[in-house]
């Protein structure tokens, strides 16, 4: 008896080992998110891992839509009256479109709507609404004045703002400019992170983060700054208790951050 007895203890404290081992906490920590930004209007979107003192890595990526910044293929749009010519067999017609509404989707997805009309004779009324996605515009232009229900779809590359097009009437080589200023490229890049500290809600109050990384060598006048980006993951849902700050990396993954509100996403330390 006093065998089986023994037998069975050292079963179930095997049991009970491989259950600890099952569950045992991760060996690192990480901190994820996307998140909305105003005072500058900015979009960051991060995965930071914590590994201790080697291996810390993720990407973050970053986009500033205040900031102007050839060639980095996210485009926006910005409020305006603008000149369109459209042309079809060698006769260009001339219209003026306005934009009034720019809403971001995510860096490279931005749509836009407004009214139009054509110069010769402003009866020629349209609402135009469009968007400029990977680099590509397309909108449509439908009348509401004189030859109402009459529609234009056009569609090109943002770095030509210009392109192809087709009408209601199927009619066949329409082309379409616009004002180059009409859209620029913003301030956008992805980075490597090269350090984080994470300490998961679990064993504070908050969990918090910090992580480091450098902007590419090829961004226009900020290529190789070293910068750091301080989190801090509030417990609640959505951005409630929630704070985020960056700044230039001093070294050890540290620095003095600036604070900047979140308007929407989520940010989540594990």
């Amino acid at each position: 008896m006093k065998r089986v007895l023994a037998a069975m203890t050292a079963a179930l404290m095997m049991v009970a080992l491989v259950s600890s081992a099952a569950v045992a906490a991760p060996s690192f920590t990480q901190v994820t998110g996307s998140v909305w930004l105003s005072s500058p209007s900015q979009y960051v979107a991060f995965n930071a891992f914590d590994y201790g003192t080697t291996g810390d890595r993720g990407t973050v990526n970053y986009t500033n839509f205040d900031q102007p910044a050839a060639g980095s293929g996210a485009w926006l749009p910005v409020a305006g009256t603008y000149a369109l010519t459209t042309a079809v067999a060698g006769t260009s017609y001339y219209h003026t479109m306005i934009i009034d509404t720019v809403r971001v989707i995510s860096p490279t997805n931005v749509t836009f709507s407004g009214t139009g009309f054509y110069n010769a004779d402003h009866a020629y009324t349209w609402t135009v609404t469009g968007s400029i996605v990977n680099r590509v515009v397309s909108f449509h232009i439908l009348y509401t004045g004189t030859n109402a229900g009459y529609f234009f779809d056009a569609t090109g590359l943002a770095a030509a703002m210009s392109g192809t097009g087709t009408d209601s009437n199927l009619t066949l080589n329409e082309t379409w400019s616009i004002s180059p200023a009409f859209a620029h490229e913003v301030l956008s890049y992805t980075a490597s992170v090269t350090c984080a500290v994470v300490t998961s809600a679990m064993a504070t109050t908050f969990g918090t983060a910090t992580f480091g990384f450098t902007i590419p060598t090829n961004v226009p006048s900020y290529g190789g700054l070293p910068i750091v980006i301080k989190v801090v993951d509030g417990g609640t849902p959505g951005t409630n208790g929630d704070t985020y700050g960056h700044g230039v990396n001093t070294g050890a993954c540290d620095g003095t951050v600036t604070n900047y509100p979140i308007t929407g996403g989520n940010l989540v330390v594990h």
